[in-house]
């Protein structure tokens, strides 16, 4: 899902992203016909290497235009709730978890305006605040190349800084299980983007190519230049790193919140005593494991102190063994001793 104001290059990001033209809706868009947020979710099937990914990327149009933030809010929310209560309807059925279809939302990429105010804005924060326990929500700069170096490394540190202050919990940082990877992206977070439907001729080492760049009359910015922007990380993390784990975080992290929510709630007249959540079960398997993993390491100690016990004892008796050996060795050299000298005699 993107979310973020009108004209912030959303839409031409996500075409980058994926190598892909995925909006074919070249339409002119008026403010003024935008009441709401429309949520417009679009499935994709793409191939690469006979590999086949289904993308469903959901656009946010309206948001940020009305006066009303909860004309901003809910429709997301609302969104949102809807695919997680169509899956735990699909897991109380009688299908196999394989083979539910997860149009869960997985990642929130929420696009900020390129400008070096210092910081968030009020409906920044109280977006990423609403919706930072709902999905996994990674903020980025969208247009950065409209910022020099400097404006936007303060920028970056002003936004980090409100994250902070605010306790708004985004991805990688405060989800990731693999700690490599989240400190290798944490520099470049926010993710400062650009994208672009246009290519430029670039020579190097007297090859040209094309590169995906936003011309302009003092020059060009290329958008997988790690130099000029942050968009190869970004992709790199959504793409090659991060996908599986994405997935693995909205299930065992949101996805576990609004189940718990759902199902301790009172239903069909039920007691909720009744509806055992699978948080309960899986907090009693893991009680479970760590006593056994506790009662394994007890008896692996206790296993090692008797073997040490039973070669200690075994040293023992070999050492009395050798010192009687060495004692009845001394008896007889000395009678063999006598022995010769009663022959000398």
């Amino acid at each position: 899902m993107v979310v973020g104001d009108s004209g912030l290059g959303k839409t031409t990001f996500i075409n980058t992203l994926f190598n892909a033209p995925l909006n074919e809706d070249k339409s002119p868009k008026h403010l003024s016909s935008v009441k709401t947020v429309a949520i417009t979710p679009v499935t994709y099937e793409l191939f690469e290497e006979n590999v086949m990914l289904h993308l469903t990327v959901i656009d946010t149009p309206g948001f940020g235009d009305g006066l009303n933030r909860e004309s901003n809010f809910e429709p997301i929310a609302t969104y949102i709730d809807a695919q997680y209560d169509k899956y735990l309807q699909a897991e109380r059925s009688d299908e196999k978890r394989g083979k539910i279809l997860d149009n869960r939302v997985h990642a929130i990429l929420y696009f900020l305006p390129p400008n070096n105010a210092g910081g968030l804005r009020d409906i920044d924060i109280e977006f990423m605040q609403r919706f930072c326990t709902k999905a996994n929500i990674i903020p980025v700069i969208g247009k950065s190349d409209g910022l020099m170096p400097d404006e936007a490394s303060l920028y970056k540190k002003a936004i980090t800084k409100d994250l902070s202050r605010y306790d708004i919990r985004i991805y990688p940082s405060h989800h990731a299980e693999d700690r490599d990877h989240v400190s290798r992206y944490e520099k470049y977070m926010p993710f400062s983007v650009i994208g672009s439907d246009d290519y430029v001729e670039k020579a190097a080492n007297g090859v040209v190519t094309k590169v995906r760049a936003r011309s302009y009359g003092w020059g060009s910015v290329e958008v997988e230049n790690p130099e000029h922007c942050d968009f190869v990380y970004l992709r790199e993390m959504l793409i090659r790193t991060n996908m599986q784990d994405l997935i693995d975080t909205t299930h065992g992290v949101h996805y576990s919140l609004y189940r718990g929510a759902m199902m301790g709630a009172p239903s069909d007249g039920r007691p909720s005593s009744m509806l055992g959540s699978d948080d309960l079960f899986d907090s009693k398997i893991h009680g479970a494991r760590m006593a056994l993993a506790e009662e394994m390491k007890n008896r692996e100690e206790e296993m090692k102190q008797n073997f040490v016990a039973r070669v200690r004892d075994k040293e023992a008796e070999l050492r009395q063994r050798e010192e009687a050996l060495n004692a009845k060795r001394k008896t007889m050299m000395e009678e063999i001793e006598s022995m010769r000298r009663q022959l000398e005699n």
